[in-house]
């Protein structure tokens, strides 16, 4: 075959390397018609550590830090499972391989689904950059019967107030001496407030710590206006945009219980056991949270990994975000569900569907049935009634 290349202006030379007529026509077909739709690439030679090399430095360092780590993640599943050394071999082939793979190491079926996103996005900017011709086709992955959407659950009320009771146990004193009692009740009161403030507002747990009361380049409160609102710049959003968003009248209830001569600084400053730390990082309160949780019995699943010793699942306790869903639940209640997605900070509604108004449904459903065996008993008390009745 013998073109002129678009761009350059070169004539291009190419093999159809076969010797049948048919199938060289056939490639030539191929070939003229992506030429007029923009869309031939010549298959690229680079290297997967190149193409990993690129992306990290061209795309991805303009994304937020967690999605980078994300992205850093699915790339080393592909190195571990597929181990490819062309960009190139990257086909359905071999990403049907990683998702068995993922299966067989246990990941949930929400966290295969996300970690295929990310890669169809890898591959989506590397055919813009005309480093493969295609975007291989990715398999659709369907939720088993019954299967949950969360990871967790959204907890009760009941298993909510369990997990407040366990704070001293978690935060243990360190000493019995005056100091250390008045440094104890500290932090067990300032974790109190901030686990009731992840109840009544539905915070993310890094959203929670990002909160201010006065500083206004990131996620703050403004209680001074008709209704309290929370202003979110992008930088400390997870959906990467400027918003203005409703405080719920229960939490800002909760806010405005602060005297306003300590409205300073971050809203939520959950405390450490020791005075010399100042304050303790996100990851470490994320597990100290769940080690609250744990502690108070509140299971909400079961993990991907197996026991050892028994042979079954672990157990997956209560965590932050296991409070963030009960408010979602909550208020799935009282709202239109393109307003819970608003209250959720969703990006796409079908998030506030897939994870809130299937719950919605089943809640619906569990109150009729109890409401049709009452009527049954009512129905069967009235016939028994009715019979002794007639024997009299």
């Amino acid at each position: 075959m013998r073109w002129t290349d678009p761009e350059s202006g070169r004539d291009i030379w190419q093999s159809t390397k076969t010797r049948i007529k048919r199938d060289a026509e056939r490639l030539q077909r191929s070939t003229e018609r992506e030429l007029n739709e923009g869309t031939f690439c010549k298959l690229s030679p680079i290297s997967w550590v190149e193409f990993r090399d690129r992306y990290e430095t061209e795309q991805a360092v303009s994304l937020a830090a967690r999605t980078q780590n994300k992205i850093n993640t699915v790339m080393n599943y592909v190195e571990r499972h597929l181990n490819p050394k062309k960009l190139r071999e990257l086909n359905e082939t071999k990403i049907s391989k990683l998702v068995k793979k993922l299966r067989e190491q246990g990941l949930e079926e929400i966290t295969i689904k996300y970690s295929l996103g990310h890669l169809r996005s890898m591959l989506n900017w590397a055919k813009t950059q005309k480093l493969i011709a295609q975007v291989p086709e990715f398999p659709k992955l369907k939720r088993a019967r019954g299967k949950k959407v969360m990871r967790g659950r959204p907890i009760t009320l009941e298993e909510f107030e369990r997990i407040i009771k366990a704070i001293p146990a978690v935060m243990k004193p360190l000493g019995q001496t005056p100091a250390s009692m008045e440094r104890h009740r500290q932090v067990v009161q300032s974790w109190e407030f901030y686990l009731w403030g992840l109840w009544y507002s539905g915070l993310r747990l890094t959203e929670s710590l990002q909160l201010h009361w006065e500083r206004e380049d990131g996620l703050f409160v403004d209680l001074d206006g008709e209704f309290p609102i929370m202003r979110i710049r992008a930088e400390a959003e997870k959906g990467n945009k400027d918003r203005l968003l409703p405080i719920t009248p229960d939490f800002a209830e909760f806010l405005q219980a602060v005297p306003e001569d300590q409205r300073t600084g971050p809203v939520f400053k959950p405390l450490p056991n020791r005075c010399h730390d100042t304050e303790l990082i996100r990851e470490s309160i994320s597990r100290l949270v769940a080690k609250m949780g744990e502690k108070a019995g509140v299971i909400v699943g079961d993990k991907g990994n197996i026991d050892k010793v028994t042979g079954e699942r672990k157990p997956r306790y209560a965590s932050a975000h296991d409070f963030r869903r009960a408010f979602g639940v909550r208020w799935s209640r009282k709202m239109q569900v393109f307003e819970l997605k608003e209250l959720m900070r969703h990006q796409s509604i079908k998030t506030t569907e897939e994870f809130y108004l299937e719950q919605h449904t089943q809640d619906t459903a569990r109150s009729i049935w109890a409401a049709c065996k009452v009527d049954q008993r009512d129905n069967s008390r009235n016939s028994s009634g009715s019979a002794d009745h007639a024997k009299q």
